[in-house]
């Protein structure tokens, strides 16, 4: 067994990823002994599993089950509400994953244009999904902004073991929700927001750079040092 590119490296379609016996994921086809890129993508190996994947670096979302999405209200019918999730598809929020109670007007609880955080339920085999929020975290999101990333970038903003995310989140004191769909809430101080939306842009970017949490950490010292700085004059 061997890899040959390493992890998050950027690759093209008909990359030889790597030889043996390994499991194989998306963006990935295995002809023989041998795995190749099928995508445009950044290259990712789970060492647990042994399994080798490529996340493109373009492309719409696609639900999944278990994915947390930060969504809109599209509208609101008798039985259910339908939801914008930054998808190709539209999902649905039916009354009984969202309230533990029975209300007849659903608009009391989640109006036209409200945004929610929530989870996937379920996807079916032509991706009509369903989703989740009668629990904490998941819910209405108020006030706050939304910025939009690709989808494929996600796991970048994250970061291993949640290590990008939880810097940010440490360094800014802000509340951030980020949907695997690409869409991303944060709430703070209007300045703090405003930064945080230009960090994730700059990590949307630079995906494919490595050292990119040092250079956003630094990036965030140095930006909320002039803040402080201009709080003070």
């Amino acid at each position: 067994m061997e890899l040959l590119v390493n992890e998050r490296e950027l690759v093209v379609p008909g990359t030889l990823l790597a030889t043996g016996a390994y499991k194989y994921g998306g963006g990935v086809v295995k002809e023989g002994e041998s795995y190749y890129s099928t995508v445009l993508g950044l290259f990712y190996f789970d060492e647990a599993k042994t399994l080798v994947r490529v996340v493109p670096l373009e492309g719409k979302y696609l639900p999944k089950e278990g994915d947390s999405v930060v969504g809109r209200i599209y509208k609101v019918l008798p039985g259910k509400w339908l939801v914008d999730i930054n998808s190709a598809y539209i999902a649905s929020l039916e009354p009984k994953n969202a309230l533990h109670d029975r209300v007849e007007d659903l608009s009391r609880i989640y109006d036209e244009g409200d945004m929610i955080f929530a989870k996937v339920d379920s996807v079916n085999e032509i991706y009509d999904a369903t989703l989740f929020t009668k629990s904490m975290p998941y819910g209405k999101l108020r006030g706050g902004t939304i910025v939009e990333i690709r989808s494929t970038r996600v796991p970048r903003l994250i970061g291993k073991k949640g290590s990008m995310i939880y810097m940010i989140k440490q360094e800014t004191k802000a509340k951030i929700l980020v949907g695997q769909n690409g869409l991303v809430w944060i709430k703070g101080r209007k300045e703090m927001e405003e930064l945080i939306v230009r960090v994730v842009k700059m990590i949307d970017r630079e995906a494919h750079i490595s050292g990119l949490t040092d250079k956003t950490k630094e990036f965030l010292k140095t930006e909320i040092e002039k803040l402080k700085i201009t709080g003070d004059n």
